[in-house]
């Protein structure tokens, strides 16, 4: 194991720095899920529309209108938008965890931190006089 250590410090060495992801603005962040909203939404309305042309193919028929055809798809692409709205399958979440960075941890508000001290301090007493 000693005989790796060196050359992993060495290696560490010669790599360069890794830059800091850059700020993104909120309307961008707004845009980018807005977008990745709209992708799982399509991603939905395709398996829906797969799925209606498989059924279908199994019904086979002969009195179906192709303007109830269509009104289904509006309805299944309705459908779609709500799911991926609530985020339902989680392509949008999984598109923003690669496309964005982090959002950067926000600092502790005064009051909550001040709180939090309290209540290990007032739980530190409690212990102690057990």
């Amino acid at each position: 194991m000693d005989a790796i250590d060196p050359l992993r410090r060495g290696l560490a060495a010669e790599l360069p720095e890794p830059a800091p992801a850059p700020a993104i603005d909120a309307a961008t962040r707004a845009r980018a899920e807005r977008a990745a909203v709209q992708f799982e939404g399509y991603m939905i309305a395709q398996m829906l529309k797969q799925a209606r042309s498989g059924l279908r193919e199994l019904a086979d028929d002969e009195n179906r209108s192709r303007i109830h055809d269509d009104m289904q798809d509006v309805a299944d692409r309705a459908v779609a938008d709500a799911m991926a709205g609530s985020r339902a399958f989680g392509i949008a979440d999984a598109l923003l965890r690669q496309v964005l960075p982090p959002e950067p941890l926000k600092p502790q508000a005064p009051a909550v931190a001040q709180a939090a001290g309290q209540g290990r301090a007032a739980r530190a007493d409690n212990e102690s006089s057990r």
